[in-house]
């Protein structure tokens, strides 16, 4: 307890310690922060992608919806039992009920001003049937969900946009997964990186800890210094990776005005999410750079 009273009472000066070390070890210290802040310039992209593509992906699956047009000659008995044979299906999140008035009243919506004239005449006789609105569980299995309903007595037609929809459904969330994974992995290559560095550093300094060894300094008193000295590496690497993001960001936004080709293809506002992922990079630079020092440090001082 006293020596972490101690420790803390010297921040100060192992923090201006660290800083020294940083100047001293000038070329060792920048080609660190070189390396990582490609790293986290790279997890940062990454991760802005997989973070828009996640809300594209939920905008996509959102938008999904099985549309189950039924028979128009059944009953209304008729059309609520397909409605509890489609709730039964495995698989299915909501059923929403259509009646044949409200798909008229869709299909006047759609045509606009002109079509309203046309279709209003059909009142008496409507043309159309009931329909159901499914939502699936799983975006990714629309087909199979599809053909149990096209098997469904009394179903007239069923459409869910086909296959494509239902493959950049599967594309977008392997995208995900995948720049996920690769961020994990690039965070461990930073934690090696810099835990490389530092014990390079302790390594060229032994002769100076050995001493301070001798003299009676305890072990966190030595560890402390090299700690703040990976956590710096880390905050310096990440201050080009914000910068990068924080305008190239908001220019990607502007230029496309905020979605791809698409409205369902829709980007994150800059703020304030780029505000709030430049504070947790900088976090991950910090604590990267701190746990690296610390693993060196522990292997080199053995407790």
């Amino acid at each position: 307890m006293k020596e972490l009273i101690s420790c803390i009472k010297n921040l100060p000066k192992h923090f201006k310690e660290s800083l020294v070390n940083l100047w001293r070890n000038g070329a060792m210290s920048f080609s660190s922060i070189f390396a990582v802040t490609i790293t986290l310039l790279l997890i940062g992209v990454i991760s802005v992608l997989a973070l828009n593509v996640q809300d594209i992906s939920a905008n996509i699956e959102d938008g999904v919806r099985i549309y189950v047009k039924l028979e128009r000659s059944i009953d209304e008995n008729a059309e609520k039992e397909v409605g509890n044979q489609i709730k039964k299906l495995k698989g299915v999140e909501s059923v929403t009920y259509s009646s044949k008035d409200e798909e008229l009243n869709k299909l006047i919506d759609k045509q606009g001003k002109d079509g309203k004239e046309l279709f209003e005449s059909y009142r008496e006789d409507n043309p159309l049937g009931s329909a159901y609105e499914v939502e699936a569980k799983d975006p990714t299995k629309l087909a199979s969900l599809a053909k149990k309903i096209q098997d469904i007595p009394n179903v007239n037609s069923v459409n869910y946009g086909g296959d494509s929809t239902q493959s950049m459904v599967t594309t977008l969330n392997t995208i995900q997964k995948a720049g996920s994974v690769f961020i994990v992995g690039l965070v461990i290559v930073a934690l090696f990186m810099i835990s490389n560095t530092i014990k390079i550093t302790i390594t060229a300094r032994s002769t100076e800890i050995s001493i301070m060894r001798m003299v009676g300094a305890s072990n966190w008193y030595i560890r402390i210094p090299f700690m703040l000295e990976g956590m710096l590496i880390g905050l310096f690497g990440a201050i080009i990776p914000i910068l990068v993001l924080v305008y190239g960001y908001g220019a990607l936004y502007n230029y496309t005005g905020g979605s791809l080709m698409s409205s369902m293809l829709v980007l994150k506002a800059p703020m304030p999410f780029i505000r709030d992922f430049s504070f947790i990079l900088a976090g991950l630079g910090a604590g990267v750079g701190l746990i690296g020092s610390f693993v060196s440090m522990r292997r080199f001082l053995k407790f």
